[in-house]
């Protein structure tokens, strides 16, 4: 008998870009029910947006702390609230927070009844930038992130540059990172754009924000939509990454922020590209030129060679090799299999002695 192969349904994400995150539920079905995941300090700095979830008798889940409660109790916690309240798959829930929260509610939104309708209001930088493309949900087991998730889109998501008026300035350029990944990995134009826009960025003009996080989230929206599980060119949305968790696992006892670390990260894979042959010196200091033009603060990060290489010889992206993103020239990168672990290791020990002079 001939085998059966058919295509599955596909969806839109529908990504709206306002300033007030006030008017998000200005016409919202009043015959749907609401489950809020929210982060409880979010959303405290933003009474006016609390008032009109209490208004309109949403349901409100708070989360305390994030990256702790990201986890099957709280996971079920949720679950038991929707179910006493009677949700069912015709209703929503809302993540809002930073990408620890959403990867939480998006989680939840996957798996109640098999599928619920789910709503992303992103509310940090990394979030809006990252967190909310791509369908990822999770949450953490024992000591692994993420080791219990789905991918599962949202039907929609609300990016409010409000938000991130509040962010303490090294939390902004946490997510900062991914949007100079993005314009690493897609051409050296939007590089240079980006230089251009660097101090309207650091002073937080909301008109330049939304427009530079809505370029940023068509690139990555573009490479996920060709590649949503993650088999081909989506691989290279982690450049730097494979570098940072290195760098992240050096920091276990006393944790840096994430976008820190893929700030590292890409440098490393920048001169590693260059010191392999494969990126030219012009471009390798355009790049470095960009990056130094953003104020991260790296005086508290740790490394050490042995728990990078070793916790890089571990990541879940590698083959019979480790797998590194690099490029060959800004905006064209490619996947390199590493296969020499001592000239790997020799690079990682000389970058730290450069980098911490």
């Amino acid at each position: 008998m001939k085998n059966l192969v058919f295509k599955a349904e596909e969806q839109n994400v529908k990504v709206s870009f306002l300033k007030d995150p006030n008017h998000i539920f200005e016409n919202y079905d009043e015959s749907v029910k609401y489950c809020v995941v929210a982060d409880k300090k979010v959303l405290e700095q933003h009474p006016e947006f609390k008032n009109v979830l209490t208004a309109n008798n949403f349901s409100i889940f708070e989360i305390e702390e994030a990256e702790k409660q990201k986890d099957i109790e709280t996971y079920m916690s949720v679950i038991e609230l929707m179910q006493s309240k009677n949700f069912n798959r015709h209703d929503f829930v809302v993540g809002f927070g930073g990408g620890a929260v959403t990867d939480l509610a998006g989680f939840v939104a996957a798996t109640y009844m098999r599928g619920i309708k789910y709503m992303q209001i992103p509310t940090s930088l990394l979030a809006q930038v990252d967190a909310s493309i791509g369908g990822k949900t999770g949450i953490n087991h024992g000591k692994i992130k993420n080791f219990i998730g789905s991918f599962y889109n949202p039907t929609e998501i609300f990016i409010c540059s409000d938000f991130l008026v509040t962010l303490q300035k090294q939390e902004f350029l946490n997510g900062l990172a991914e949007v100079i990944k993005h314009c690493l990995i897609t051409s050296r134009d939007s590089l240079i754009r980006l230089s251009e826009q660097s101090e309207a960025i650091m002073n937080l003009d909301q008109d330049v924000l939304l427009k530079c996080i809505k370029e940023s989230l068509e690139t990555k929206a573009n490479i996920v939509q060709q590649d949503f599980q993650e088999s081909g060119q989506r691989k290279f949305l982690n450049f730097g990454h494979t570098f940072a968790h290195g760098i992240e696992s050096a920091n276990y006892d006393a944790p840096i922020l994430h976008g820190h670390a893929v700030m590292i990260g890409m440098l490393m894979a920048l001169k590693y590209s260059n010191e392999l042959g494969k990126l030219e010196k012009d471009e390798l200091d355009l790049a470095i030129k960009v990056m130094n033009e953003f104020d991260y603060d790296f005086k508290d990060v740790k490394f050490d060679t042995d728990i990078i290489f070793e916790a890089m010889k571990k990541d879940k992206k590698n083959t019979n090799a480790i797998n590194l993103v690099l490029i060959n020239e800004i905006g064209a990168p490619f996947i390199y299999q590493e296969t020499s672990e001592e000239s790997l290791k020799t690079f990682i020990s000389k970058f730290i002695d450069d980098f911490t002079k």
